[in-house]
């Protein structure tokens, strides 16, 4: 199915630059319920902290949650994507990457099945599937939690382009699923719609830059 917008919530600074975000994946390529496309699967939280942007990639397998009690003995998140909002040459490279599990890769410009193209996908083994998956984006001049969010591309995006996405396995499904991929967006130039952001974030973005830690950064080229 054609993504439809996914959930976007966004603290600002006091500069007007955007210093911590929250957005739910909320659509699949399994389609087949109870995996349709609607329920917000996956959370993903990124805050600018010093020289750093920490993400944090939730599987929501709380109560009244998704994967509530279907997760196996290996249940957890197994990859990743992401895109850069401004592809003018500018890319980050492997070592920009800190904090990421054992086990765990960092390629460019790979495909996550059905939801297109992305810029930058993590990756792990089976054996190192993460729930909650950790890591920062470390030294980049300039950047904010909004450098890193864009659509997909290319032609296989027969989900539609996503913004993040990111494959679940360990967990039982009908007909003997135990994988999935899970996207959120709606394609470029839609941008996606609003909800509020926890007010404890907020203080966050606006304490860091009232104390002069987040500093303006830029891309290396």
């Amino acid at each position: 199915m054609r993504l439809a917008p996914f959930f976007l919530g966004t603290a600002l600074a006091m500069t007007g630059q955007a210093q911590a975000a929250s957005y739910y994946l909320d659509q699949t390529n399994l389609e087949q319920a109870p995996f349709t496309d609607g329920p917000r699967y996956l959370a993903v939280t990124s805050v600018a902290s010093g020289n750093d942007i920490q993400f944090t990639v939730d599987v929501r397998n709380g109560p009244g949650q998704p994967f509530e009690s279907i997760e196996g003995s290996n249940f957890g998140i197994q990859q990743f994507g992401f895109n850069l909002a401004n592809d003018n040459g500018a890319s980050l490279e492997a070592d920009s990457f800190t904090g990421l599990p054992a086990g765990w890769n960092v390629d460019f410009n790979r495909t996550l099945n059905g939801f297109g193209r992305f810029d930058v996908v993590l990756s792990g083994t089976g054996s190192a599937r993460q729930a909650p998956l950790t890591f920062n984006i470390s030294d980049i001049v300039g950047d904010t939690p909004a450098s890193y969010h864009a659509p997909s591309g290319g032609a296989g995006a027969v989900q539609g382009n996503a913004w993040y996405a990111a494959h679940v396995a360990g967990f039982t499904g009908p007909e003997q699923i135990t994988s999935g991929f899970f996207g959120g967006g709606s394609g470029p130039g839609t941008a996606p719609a609003p909800v509020p952001i926890p007010g404890a974030v907020w203080l966050f973005g606006s304490a860091v830059v009232g104390l002069g830690l987040v500093a303006r950064r830029s891309r290396r080229v």
